[in-house]
């Protein structure tokens, strides 16, 4: 006997993805992206919270940098607004995720995964977050909200990545 898929998000026969969420999940997760949109609409372009959000695509080349997000950041900033109105419309309404808002979905939840990541000052070499055991860490709440969000984004690549399940092209 096959077993159903219990994670966060079920992919459906259509093809579709439906939301496995309490309430209070989903109300926390359209806060969170109220609080992404806001970073990104009033957040300076320098502003380190964002360095993950839109990191340097010439490493080697400030000033060819410095054009090239003078050019696209507008375009970047646009298509994570897009992404975000969209995941908040699919939480609210209960809708089902076609492939393209399964793609749209976790780029939002790496967003905001990557934005807390950078205000706890996680790297690339901790394999958890520091100091999330702690119970008189004053972030411990943080780092357990970033924990989560991995797992969030966790499933939602499990499930788009199901045998026979249609793949969008992100």
């Amino acid at each position: 006997m096959r077993r159903r898929n219990s994670g966060p998000f079920l992919r459906q026969r259509d093809g579709s993805y439906g939301l496995n969420m309490a309430l209070d999940v989903r109300e926390l997760l359209v806060h969170m992206f109220g609080e992404l949109r806001d970073v990104l609409t009033q957040g300076e372009s320098d502003d380190p919270m964002l360095r993950r959000l839109f990191p340097a695509a010439y490493h080697q080349d400030p000033e060819l940098d410095t054009e090239y997000h003078g050019l696209m950041r507008g375009e970047l900033v646009a298509s994570r607004l897009a992404a975000i109105s969209r995941a908040v419309e699919v939480i609210e309404t209960d809708a089902t995720l076609s492939p393209d808002d399964m793609v749209l979905f976790m780029q939002t939840l790496n967003s905001l995964r990557l934005l807390l990541g950078t205000l706890l000052d996680v790297d690339e070499d901790d394999d958890a977050p520091r100091g999330s055991d702690d119970p008189d860490d004053e972030t411990a709440a943080q780092h357990h909200l970033y924990a989560y969000l991995g797992w969030l984004l966790e499933g939602a690549v499990a499930a788009f990545q199901l045998p026979g399940g249609n793949r969008a092209e992100p």
